[in-house]
């Protein structure tokens, strides 16, 4: 069977394709660097705390993250949301598919980010009180979150290959998995040392802040601060290395589209790659908001680098840019007026939290 009779019919869209492709970019950059400070925060947590006795949290590794996490998983998300729905409007016909033929796994997502949350909630109500159960609940919620990080993954690997679908005639149970995916293995390992170092550098953050108002002592900060950056720049350092294991994992023809095969995304490619090394050397030289500046530009031209990808992946298929356009300009207009007001509400209440949640990380 032909794989293009399994995609089905395309909606309308509303605005230009353009539109959507960037608020997916967008929202997604901001949904990423928080589910990185996440995940990557609770496995640094976990692993302290396994191989450090109880210390005062200001005095811990741990005390970057334990009062923010369950707030910045809230945010999380909220603004994993958006990005979801941007791709829908464009990939709708890809995405929908992929989702039902892994129904199963993907329908889990929704309860076990649930108990994840509470986990990571008990584990900061408990911290200090009941060592034991805090580190149980927070090792409960990364092993949940690392399966929805493994779920995503494979749901983004299966919409881009419709030819995989036809498994679904020889397992219609909703348990269809890409785990045999060349690239699927170094897209993970990726994303899960994008986290690391992502956390790393935010409670690097988290003490440059403390330092700068006060309420620790200078050496204690900078100690912490060193520490942040050198997780930083370790787990940067072997996502450089399983970067190019992804690159080199993508089909002949794909791979060759950001080798020079298309001069644009070679250049977003090179661009984003410079940075991260860019980053990583800031890094070791303990420069932390050149370091910080530099994650941001690598994080945006990666996400950018994804949706190339994704459009490499489907050009035999699909162009976005022969979607049928249906104007509603009022509808989007009153949109882009809440998306703005509702990011700067949320911009306001962040930075509030965190100044607030500093300064009683600072008092304990």
């Amino acid at each position: 069977m032909d794989a293009q009779a399994l995609i089905p019919m395309p909606d309308t869209i509303p605005a230009p394709w353009g539109v959507f492709e960037f608020l997916d970019i967008f929202t997604l950059v901001i949904h990423l660097l928080l589910m990185n400070i996440v995940v990557g925060g609770c496995i640094i947590t976990f692993f302290s705390r396994l191989k450090a006795s109880d210390q005062p949290l200001i005095e811990s590794l741990p005390g970057s993250f334990v009062n923010k996490i369950p707030s910045v998983l809230a945010l999380a998300i909220t603004f994993g949301v958006a990005p979801l729905l941007f791709i829908q409007v464009l990939y709708g016909h890809f995405i929908y598919s992929s989702s039902i033929l892994m129904a199963v796994y993907w329908i889990l997502v929704v309860p076990l980010l649930i108990i994840a949350y509470y986990g990571i909630y008990i584990h900061a109500r408990e911290y200090v009180s009941w060592r034991g159960l805090s580190i149980a609940a927070l090792g409960v919620s990364s092993v949940i979150l690392l399966y929805i990080m493994i779920t995503y993954v494979n749901n983004m690997t299966l919409m881009l290959q419709p030819e995989k679908w036809k498994g679904y005639f020889s397992n219609r149970g909703g348990t269809l998995l890409n785990l045999g995916d060349p690239t699927f293995i170094p897209r993970f390992l990726h994303f899960l040392t994008a986290a690391i170092a992502v956390a790393g550098l935010f409670g690097a953050i988290v003490w440059y802040t403390r330092r700068k108002k006060g309420t620790v002592e200078t050496a204690q900060a900078e100690e912490k601060i060193k520490t942040g950056l050198k997780i930083f720049a370790i787990a940067t350092a072997h996502q450089v290395v399983i970067g190019t294991w992804f690159l080199i994992a993508l089909p002949r023809q794909i791979m060759s589209g950001f080798m020079g095969g298309n001069i644009l995304y070679t250049i977003v490619l090179v661009i984003g790659i410079a940075a991260g090394i860019a980053a990583l050397i800031t890094a070791f030289l303990g420069k932390l908001v050149p370091a910080t500046a530099l994650l941001l530009v690598t994080v945006i031209f990666m996400v950018i680098n994804r949706a190339n990808l994704r459009s490499l992946y489907l050009e035999k298929y699909f162009d976005p840019a022969s979607l049928k356009l249906s104007p509603q300009y009022s509808v989007m207009l009153l949109f882009f007026v809440v998306f703005i007001i509702g990011l700067v509400v949320v911009a306001y209440m962040l930075r509030t939290a965190f100044a607030a949640k500093t300064d009683q990380g600072g008092a304990q």
